[in-house]
């Protein structure tokens, strides 16, 4: 087979040194020749068989020739890629920064398409491994696309830092393509170039940016873009998705190509409709991850020094489902002195404790000579209010790494200014290893230790600045994304149990705001996608209400209370989980909404234009774009009140859906926090006033669905008027489960019989 010489040249162009002639092609008597210039050498390359076969690199000097089996031989020489230097130096790294592949907790993901129907579609790190070789080699002029998705906290990063790992430590032996890890670092308006330059130069490698896709074509590397939904420009996306429609094109022939990011924006059909340059001979394939089995957590923990009994008296905290089985949260309750904070106190939203928690801990290391100047609860507000400073920085900057020479100034700024000098060095020192904060890449670099922890503080930067009649530079700036607002949704319910007040006026301000805003900016879509996502927040006033919105992403979590939604736009809503039947849209329009089977929305909810319809625990879903097909899932959802179905699904027949003791049991199961109290503290758990709630509780005691324990309060230090008091409060068992209805499950179908059985009575 002949090859296009011209193609060759234009490849090796990117390889031939600066400042001299580019490669030129010349044909002597059937012998293919490419002349160049490189690392300050004058070299022929000759390729046989017409361009196909052997490639002889040749000096006008006079030194022995080097033949090379293959052009892509040539290319992974030193001379061209030198992919050996490259793995020594991947592996190097790695040495050095052993916490980006240290096990913590295996991982799997479930594969969208497999082979054969009957193949298993689990993945872990070495059958992907596998299953990625085997399709790398495949039609030329094509390109293999692998999706990686998941909700914030999954481990994406740490599985593709382990791939990347796995493929430089066994280079040798396997000479499966290196992978180049290319991450966003929490850039927006980023050029690909620029990660991929960065990513280079942290591993200390002579390739160039330029020549990176010439390796990808040929099978030679394959690029990770790590983060791929960060990747976002003033006008939203359009940026990112132009420079993987190039990159697809430039990596075609025998190109794998691999994006990570949430599973609600890298989904199949975002790729088909945004990724024009893929073609029919192109294989796209996606790896939804999911979180480790109850028994894979409980096993783990216990190795890192939990008792047998620690982990029974907090079981239900790794029920199927929960946000605790997420490793990044795993990780951070390891170390054994939390068992007694969550087993003795009531813990509230997942993230918001484990935020509270840390800042508890970290107060009490800081030395008798700042414990003598500062009590306790000082000490805590310092480490939030630097911490809250932090992420604002990194926000402003779109950055994820500060410099320690900027925290130290940072501690100067949010302590008083007759702090004591020695109790400001110490506050200095001890500031930038606080455990929220690890090193980066980069030497004298500080990041979050998990995009988590970042988003939380960020969101109280958000309350703080607000109330403050202040609109920071990353909300008329950036853009918010779902993790930001998953995050920010759950400091929403926090405060909102806390400090309902506070909670009220920020709203009160935020519509204000938007009603307002002149500024030509991203600042109006970002208050609104802050409104919309806080609505389950909000007590039900009888008043409540948004309008005039337009939106890019939102998302709504639990139970929505009773308010209009007026003249609203939202590109993309996100309403896995959620009860929207309170609320009435009017003249609104949605692009996409997000569901799975728990979702219920209401009788007046927009017709929108895609619904992505989620499977719990299966790694796919289906997008539903007919116009019928989404008015009867609508309808099946909560939309229609007098829908009858021909095969039932679920065990709640249609006939009661709307029944005050199945809503009952709705808010209960979305409630979201881990303990609640049983004499309710706020608008929040009122639900347990309701004088039908006994009834329900009942059944779910009767079928082994309630625990109760009494516990003191969370912290007395921030609660003076409830100090030292003990109440007590409930948990309710595998709610999740309860919401699904899975009528396989004998324990969930029995506690719907009953529950059926007392309605009809």
């Amino acid at each position: 087979m002949n090859v296009d010489m011209k193609s060759r040249c234009e490849e090796l162009a990117v390889f031939a040194d600066l400042g001299t002639a580019p490669p030129r092609w010349m044909s002597h008597g059937g012998r293919q020749v490419i002349g160049m210039c490189r690392e300050g050498e004058d070299l022929d390359l000759e390729f046989q068989e017409g361009g196909s076969g052997r490639v002889v690199e040749r000096y006008p000097d006079g030194r022995p020739p080097r033949t090379h089996r293959s052009y892509r031989a040539l290319l992974a020489s030193e001379k061209f890629g030198d992919l050996g230097r490259w793995a020594n130096q991947q592996k190097k790294f790695f040495r050095e920064h052993p916490k980006n592949v240290e096990v913590r907790i295996p991982v799997k993901g479930l594969l969208s398409k497999v082979d054969d129907p009957a193949d298993d579609p689990s993945m872990d790190i070495a059958r992907l491994d596998d299953f990625l070789s085997l399709r790398e080699r495949h039609e030329l002029r094509s390109v293999h696309v692998m999706l990686i998705d998941g909700p914030a906290g999954i481990g994406k990063t740490k599985f593709i830092e382990s791939l990347a790992h796995s493929r430089a430590d066994r280079f040798m032996t396997g000479r499966r393509p290196l992978l180049l890890h290319v991450q966003s670092r929490g850039r927006v308006l980023t050029f690909l170039q620029d990660l991929i330059a960065f990513s280079l130069q942290t591993l200390r490698l002579a390739v160039t940016f330029d020549q990176v896709p010439v390796l990808v074509r040929h099978g030679l590397v394959t690029l990770a873009i790590d983060g791929f939904d960060e990747l976002g420009d003033p006008n939203g996306y359009d940026l990112a998705w132009s420079q993987v429609n190039d990159l697809v094109e430039q990596v075609r022939g025998e190109g794998t190509l691999i994006l990570a990011g949430r599973e609600t924006f890298i989904g199949h059909e975002r790729i088909e409709r945004n990724i024009t340059t893929l073609k029919e001979c192109d294989f796209v394939n996606t790896l939804s991850l999911q979180p480790p089995e109850p028994r894979v957590a409980k096993r783990w923990i216990e190795e890192k020094g939990w008792s047998a009994s620690d982990i029974e008296s907090v079981g239900e905290l790794f029920e199927p489902g929960s946000y605790a089985l997420r490793p990044f949260f795993l990780v951070q309750i390891a170390n054994s002195d939390i068992v007694s904070t969550i087993r003795e106190r009531p813990t509230g939203r997942p993230l918001a404790f484990l935020a509270e928690w840390m800042i508890e801990r970290e107060a009490g290391k800081f030395g008798n000579p700042v414990e003598e100047v500062m009590d306790d609860e000082k000490r805590r507000d310092f480490l939030r209010n630097l911490l809250q400073e932090v992420a604002r920085h990194l926000a402003d900057d779109q950055t994820e790494a500060i410099d320690e020479i900027l925290i130290a100034w940072l501690v100067d700024f949010v302590l008083p200014e007759d702090t004591d000098r020695e109790v400001l060095g110490i506050l200095k020192n001890r500031a930038s290893v606080v455990a929220f904060l690890e090193k980066d890449d980069r030497p004298n670099y500080r990041r979050f230790a998990h995009s988590q922890i970042f988003n939380h503080f960020l969101g109280e930067v958000v309350i703080k600045a607000i109330l403050n009649e202040e609109l920071p530079k990353f909300i008329r700036r950036n853009i918010l994304g779902a993790d930001f607002l998953s995050a920010f949704s759950d400091l929403a319910l926090h405060v909102a149990e806390s400090d309902p007040e506070r909670i009220r006026t920020f709203f009160s301000i935020v519509s204000d705001r938007v009603r307002t805003y002149s500024t030509i900016d991203r600042g109006s879509r970002n208050l609104g996608a802050l409104l919309m996502t806080m609505l389950p927040a909000m007590e039900d006033t009888g008043d409540l209400g948004v309008e005039k919105l337009v939106v890019d992403e939102s998302l709504v979590q639990g139970t929505a209370p009773a308010a209009k939604i007026m003249e609203c736009i939202v590109n993309q809503l996100d309403v896995r989980g959620a009860d929207l039947r309170n609320l009435i849209f009017q003249k609104c329009r949605i692009g996409t909404l997000i569901v799975d089977e728990t979702t219920r929305v209401p009788e007046s909810c927009p017709i929108p234009r895609l619904i992505r319809d989620e499977q719990l625990g299966t790694g796919r879903g289906r997008v539903v774009g007919e116009p019928r097909e989404i008015e009867e899932w609508l309808d099946r959802h909560g939309r229609s009140s007098t829908v009858m179905r021909e095969a039932r699904s679920g065990l709640v027949p249609d006939d009661l859906r709307h029944d005050d003791l199945v809503k009952l049991l709705g808010r209960a199961c979305r409630n979201g926090s881990y303990w609640i109290p049983k004499k309710a503290d706020s608008h929040i758990n009122a639900f347990v006033e309701d004088p039908l709630w006994p009834e329900v509780f009942d059944i779910l005691k009767e079928h082994d669905l309630i625990r109760e324990e009494r516990k003191g309060l969370s912290r007395p230090s921030t609660t003076r008027r409830s100090r030292g008091r003990v109440r007590d409060f409930f948990l309710i068992r595998r709610s999740r489960d309860i919401l699904k209805e899975d009528e396989t499950d004998p324990q969930i179908r029995d506690f719907y019989s009953s529950l059926i059985g007392k309605i009809r009575s």
